[in-house]
């Protein structure tokens, strides 16, 4: 008893501390020559008055960095056209590491031949009409009345489609996001949708930089002043001494239309105002937010297979829509891995879609069709999602000597299961506040 006990004890610790990971990981490799360009335009910044310190401007400029997309250099194998690259771009260092960054992000993409995309297509299979062979016109058995079409039921099992087993049965079909989705859900859910990016300190305290990123997510305006997410969006998770910790990181947030680089868009250091870690629910208020807050809708009111979209900054494209369905709707916490080490001590619902979501989803929103605020991303499946690998300097690699830990799973976008708080849930935590 006492050993299954602790083979328990050890696959609870695992789980919540790789999925927390997994939410918080930063992939992004920051070469030294990007760090230089951050250094001569903090020097310039702090001459002009523009930050107290050169630890706030490197903070803030890594911030704007880490949302655009940092691009190195070593995603080419070629050293010397590497230094190619480097010799281009040494001039956009004078001008700002986000000019910098910019010239290398085009002069690598254009090497690789591939394309700066801003918005990304959806792809699916569409069947290839030539590859069906098409039935006998002729055929006397087919000419049905309409009288007859209505009153025939069709067993589903026993339709058999012939097809040619030389030719392929799909081509993919690139189909552009529909212009009536983004009118009838962005009027109302980007105005209510925020970029999170936390900091953590240094474990190194020896080291100049005190703190450094802790990860980036979603969060939704639920009040004027207060914004909705995912605890483990904004949290450490630490076990120290049998027990798990939660520490609350520096966390700043900036409005999905607004430009990064402004800094003064930037709402910096939220309170905790409410929480409950053990069903990842928190409250983030900031008296400055000045927010437009989402109608909300309750989970007694949502029904199975109601349309929804996710709405969050996955992988750092911000305000990105994702359309799916709600696949299930439970009044208890389903004994899924991902769900029952993270839940298994507190009873809530949960909201189950096929919504695609990914790294950065985490404490966006779900909203119906009439873009009602439903739930707060929490979870996504990963079984079966991609796997990125890097090197001990942030190089990313295809043959990893480790997979375990040189190497990120992502959630499943080809089967995604994602799950979601009620957003009628989190309304309880400001009212033990009070």
């Amino acid at each position: 008893m006492k050993l299954l006990l602790s083979i328990s004890k050890f696959f609870f610790i695992f789980f919540i501390i790789f999925f927390h990971q997994i939410s918080n990981v930063q992939a992004d490799y920051m070469s030294v020559e990007l760090q230089k360009a951050i250094e001569i335009e903090c020097k310039k910044k702090i001459k002009n008055n523009d930050y107290d310190n050169k630890e706030e401007c490197t903070n803030h400029l890594i911030e704007s960095l880490h949302k655009i997309g940092i691009v190195s250099v070593t995603r080419i194998n070629d050293e010397e056209i590497q230094k190619e690259i480097e010799v281009i771009c040494v001039f956009k260092k004078k001008v700002g590491a986000i000019a910098y960054n910019k010239c290398i992000h085009e002069q690598v993409y254009a090497y690789l031949d591939l394309e700066i995309i801003k918005e990304i297509p959806l792809v699916v299979n569409e069947p290839i009409v030539d590859n069906i062979i098409p039935e006998d016109e002729d055929n006397e058995e087919n000419q049905n009345t309409e009288d007859e079409e209505e009153n025939e039921e069709l067993d589903i099992e026993k339709i058999v489609v012939d097809v040619n087993p030389d030719l392929p049965i799909t081509n993919p079909k690139v189909i552009p996001m529909p212009n009536e989705l983004l009118r009838k859900i962005s009027p109302k859910a980007i105005p209510s949708t925020y970029y999170v990016i936390t900091w953590k300190k240094n474990p190194d305290q020896t080291k100049k930089k005190k703190y450094i990123p802790g990860g980036s997510g979603s969060a939704v305006a639920i009040a004027p002043d207060l914004l909705a997410t995912a605890c483990h969006v904004v949290t450490d998770i630490k076990f120290i001494n049998d027990k798990i910790e939660y520490e609350y990181l520096i966390t700043n947030v900036i409005h999905v239309d607004d430009n990064v680089s402004d800094q003064s868009k930037w709402i910096r250091k939220l309170e905790l105002y409410a929480e409950d870690f053990s069903t990842d629910r928190c409250i983030l208020k900031h008296s400055e937010l000045n927010a437009i807050p989402a109608i909300t809708r309750n989970f007694e009111e949502l029904k199975p297979f109601e349309i929804v979209y996710a709405v969050g900054n996955p992988r750092g494209y911000l305000g990105k829509t994702a359309e799916g369905m709600i696949t299930r709707l439970y009044d208890f916490v389903p004994p899924v891995p991902t769900l029952f080490y993270v839940f298994k001590s507190k009873e809530i619902e949960i909201i189950e879609t096929n919504a695609p979501v990914d790294k950065g989803n985490s404490g966006g929103g779900l909203f119906d069709i009439n873009a009602n605020l439903i739930g707060i991303a929490s979870r996504c499946e990963i079984v079966g999602g991609p796997k990125t690998c890097y090197d001990s300097k942030g190089n990313q690699i295809l043959n990893p000597t480790n997979v375990g830990e040189q190497c990120t799973q992502y959630c499943n976008k080809t089967q995604p299961q994602n799950w979601f708080i009620p957003i009628s849930r989190y309304p309880e935590l400001a009212d033990e506040i009070n």
